[in-house]
């Protein structure tokens, strides 16, 4: 079951190839020689009609912090059709450890789709993504362990407390108990809801499942 999952995983996941079990990367996952952008300096290239990358030559500066340390995640010449329709083309860029970056565009832009890309629910049609030296076409599942997401839309379970999502979360990225505790006193003083632990999420207010939403990302120590 887990073997046609990975070969066919559906709607949504990066198919890995049939043969994945007997590729040395799988057995002894290493990082993989990067890929990089035809620019150097952690540029992103400018949108044009509307979407997120182009072909064009011009770079938007994008990185202060480009000379000091290597990026963590790169995106190179990244591209996603649906048909004919192009709603990714050609995105070339970096992210650096300790900042803060946006994708900004409006809807159907692309940010979605790339954001999908990235945490593995979507295949590219070209193009590379590679997170922490890993490419994630070949080590989603070493990638997924080292990612925090918190999808648009709250994914939770009415019948759960705030404190019984992160506890779920905890174990599914295999947390020991002591540090699972730990790591959860914390999110809950992060995302303020120390007081509502025990609160089931069909009663939160929508902030405060934002909230929720954000904590999940957090669990699992994500880089």
């Amino acid at each position: 079951a887990i073997y046609v999952e990975r070969v066919n995983p559906g709607e949504f996941g990066v198919a890995q190839s049939w043969n994945y079990l007997f590729k040395r990367s799988y057995w002894k996952p290493s990082a993989t020689s990067v890929v990089k952008p035809s620019d150097s300096n952690g540029h992103v290239k400018n949108a044009r009609n509307g979407h997120i990358g182009d072909g064009n030559t011009n770079w938007i500066e994008m990185n202060s912090m480009k000379n000091k340390k290597d990026p963590s995640l790169i995106i190179s010449h990244l591209t996603k059709k649906f048909g004919k329709f192009e709603a990714v083309s050609d995105l070339s860029l970096k992210f650096y450890a300790g900042e803060v970056c946006s994708l900004l565009g409006h809807n159907g832009a692309g940010k979605t789709t790339t954001t999908f890309i990235l945490v593995g629910m979507l295949e590219a049609t070209s193009g590379q993504v590679t997170i922490e030296g890993l490419d994630s076409r070949e080590h989603i599942q070493d990638v997924r362990k080292i990612l925090g997401f918190c999808p648009q839309y709250d994914i939770l379970y009415e019948e759960l407390s705030v404190k019984e999502h992160l506890e779920l979360v905890g174990k599914m990225r295999h947390m020991k108990p002591e540090m699972m505790e730990q790591a959860i006193e914390t999110t809950l003083q992060l995302i303020g809801l120390v007081n509502d632990r025990q609160t089931l999420s069909k009663n939160l207010s929508g902030g405060m499942k934002r909230r929720l939403s954000i904590g999940i990302s957090f669990m699992g120590d994500p880089k």
